[in-house]
């Protein structure tokens, strides 16, 4: 159920899994999504691109898919079995399903696709599927995934579209590299959209697949994405009714208490167990940041309740760690707090060797993000001023989105790094990639600070291959607490997700992937 959380912005409660119970099958119409700007692919095998994740939802299938509560639920497969060892997994599809242009779905295309495109290809799926021997498609509707190891977050990672999309064999297996098909900007599914038209810059459009195999669905005849990229301009359209849903990452905070208002408009929290956090990355490498006592010096300095209000407008819940309260299964608050507390802060730099200079300052750092990413412009200012209170001088950065990537996750030129970054849906997922030593990769999203603890690691290897829950929890909990007291990151806050959309619409997807199909989407009004 895509609903409100308690965030004191006042938004309210909405039930959409009643509303689409007292809707009955009605049908029709179309419904716009505004895009924040333009994809350059819709295939989600091949990048983790939002916009194209989101859209492959709609044209596309996984294997599994979540539904609002975050449980498993049939998709492709309409049975999945687990070996008591956790070493094989055995999937049986739905028969009869067919792709856009008529042939027949089969196992083969899950194991052909996810082992030659989606492993080699895409980032997530590469952690994903690393703990996977082998996939065999043992006949038509039957495939199985030998393990080297028990990986419990397999099933769930399955669902998600920006690591699992299942693409066509037929298409892809041409001998070329994949990332150049014609198909990549004329996507060929089995979802419940049909891909009708590109238009670079402006829109993509699809229409109802009257072959989905879930039978009923879906109700909407035409779904379009709209490029609108000003935040403003999206949140406008929305009110003169131009678009009718903006997505949690096209949607701007700032404009959230405004839309509040308008009865014509209806404001939500997208339950995402991705788990996003706002944080910023640590380059350890150097002097002084090398300097743990120097890290956590730092730490204290930020009133990061400051920066949830005036930058994050309140969506969101001060950090307690690398694992986000989204996750509440592995989610601790156990690890050493870090309140605001710049006099302990002056206290620490002193004693680590770093006093103020004859002109008040003791070092100088520089902070590195994306300009896209509109709440950073407002917390480099704000921990700009937090620094220098404690003698610490911070140049703020913004930059061109793909010239950030580069500067900090390709070429490590940073002090500091920020952005938004999934933990989840499952730490061995989602936040380990940034901690653990084999993982300092010069790939974006990955262990850009350099941080390498051989404890740590092997506290994630053990968590991630332990199949009792209780023991994967105390896993977790004790590698939080090492994170926390080494610091390799500044953990700023945990992420909500306030989605817009026509008050007329009912049964969006509150899946917490983030990227559901709007299969169950219609208008009631």
């Amino acid at each position: 159920m895509l609903g409100a959380a308690a965030t004191g912005v006042g938004t309210a409660p909405i039930a959409f899994s009643s509303a689409r119970a007292q809707a009955g099958k009605t049908g029709g119409g179309t419904m716009v999504v505004a895009l924040p700007g333009d994809v350059e692919v819709i295939n989600s095998s091949i990048t983790t691109d939002i916009s194209s994740s989101n859209m492959c939802g709609q044209v596309y299938s996984t294997v599994v898919r979540l539904d609002d509560e975050g449980n498993v639920q049939p998709y492709l497969a309409r049975q999945w079995e687990i070996s008591p060892d956790g070493l094989t997994y055995t999937f049986r599809f739905f028969d009869g399903i067919t792709w856009h242009d008529g042939k027949p779905f089969t196992a083969e295309d899950v194991t052909w696709g996810l082992w030659n495109v989606n492993r080699k290809y895409n980032g997530p799926a590469s952690g994903l599927f690393e703990a996977v021997e082998q996939m065999t498609a043992v006949d038509k509707l039957t495939a199985v995934f030998k393990l080297k190891y028990p990986y419990p977050p397999l099933l769930r990672g399955l669902a998600y579209f920006n690591s699992s999309t299942i693409i066509p064999k037929h298409i892809f297996d041409t001998g070329e590299d994949p990332r150049k098909n014609p198909a990549n900007l004329k996507p060929v599914g089995t979802g419940p959209f049909v891909f009708r038209e590109y238009r670079k810059g402006s829109h993509v459009t699809f229409v109802r697949n009257p072959k989905f195999h879930l039978e009923g669905r879906p109700f909407l005849d035409r779904l379009v994405f709209q490029v609108v990229p000003n935040e403003a301009a999206r949140a406008l359209a929305l009110e003169k009714g131009d678009i009718d849903f903006i997505p949690y990452y096209a949607m701007s905070l700032a404009e959230v208490e405004r839309l509040k208002g308008n009865p014509k408009v209806k404001i939500a929290i997208a339950k995402r167990q991705i788990a996003g956090q706002y944080m910023a990355f640590i380059n350890t490498r150097n002097a002084p940041l090398n300097n743990k006592e120097v890290r956590q010096a730092l730490y204290y300095a930020m009133n990061r309740d400051e920066m949830l209000t005036k930058a994050g407008f309140g969506f969101g819940k001060i950090s307690a760690g690398p694992i986000s309260s989204e996750q509440p299964i592995f989610y601790t608050a156990d690890g050493r707090p870090y309140p605001y507390d710049p006099a302990r802060a002056e206290k620490m730099l002193d004693e680590a060797g770093f006093p103020r200079g004859p002109s008040g300052n003791r070092f100088a750092l520089r902070v590195s993000f994306s300009q896209s990413e509109a709440p950073l412009n407002n917390v480099a200012r704000l921990m700009r001023t937090y620094f220098a209170r404690i003698g610490v001088d911070l140049k703020v950065m913004g930059m061109d989105p793909a010239a950030w990537r580069d500067s900090a996750f390709r070429n490590w030129d940073f002090d500091l790094t920020m952005g938004t970054y999934a933990t989840g849906p499952d730490p061995a997922i989602g936040a380990e990639t940034f901690y653990i030593c084999r993982r300092i990769e010069k790939i974006p999203g990955r262990n850009a600070s350099g941080y390498c603890n051989p404890k740590l690691d092997e506290l994630f290897a053990a968590a991630a291959q332990e199949l009792d829950e209780k023991k994967r929890v105390a896993l977790y909990h004790e590698a939080t607490k090492i994170l926390a007291e080494d610091v390799p990151h500044f953990w700023l806050w945990d992420r909500y997700y306030p989605v817009a959309f026509n008050a007329g619409l009912t049964g969006l997807p509150g899946d917490p992937t983030g990227y559901g199909p709007f299969d169950q989407t219609r208008w009631i009004k």
